[in-house]
């Protein structure tokens, strides 16, 4: 909002004729700006997809970063199991809590975060609670819980 409120008093001052300190900001024609961040715009999109190609098991690696055994407690990891990744968190206690590894947002793997004991994708941030819950979007379901008997 505070914008466009900006852009209509750029508008309206060039219309009569002023100076405004800001019209630079929103030339048309400032290509210059727009070249200089291309870079950055192309490494974060090859970064993304780099991601999204590395987590297909059938293309390139299994997806996975650890055995079910693996994580202490209090840490997490993500295990392949009957051809699906899946999310394993032990807690405190030894015991295990499992949720589906593939965001349901564009289906990149998320990883945990050891510091503050959530999963998040790597694609494009949401975030997650050990037992699969939203924290963060843009995802708008919760991770499918799995059993982890099955593991």
């Amino acid at each position: 909002m505070t914008g466009g409120v900006l852009a209509g008093t750029v508008i309206a001052s060039l219309i009569n004729g002023g100076k405004e300190p800001w019209e630079g900001l929103y030339d048309p024609g400032r290509l210059g700006s727009a070249l200089r961040s291309a870079p950055a715009l192309l490494k974060a999109q090859w970064d993304t997809g780099k991601q999204f190609v590395k987590d297909r098991p059938d293309t390139f690696g299994d997806g996975t970063n650890g055995p079910v055994e693996s994580p202490r407690p209090g840490e997490g990891t993500v295990v392949r199991a009957g051809g699906k990744p899946c999310a394993v968190h032990r807690d405190e206690r030894g015991g295990l809590q499992a949720v589906s590894a593939a965001c349901n947002h564009l289906g990149c793997l998320v990883a945990f975060n050891n510091a503050e004991r959530t999963w998040e994708c790597p694609c494009h941030g949401s975030r997650f609670g050990i037992d699969g819950q939203i924290l963060q979007g843009p995802a708008l379901e919760p991770l499918e819980p799995q059993d982890p008997a099955e593991l």
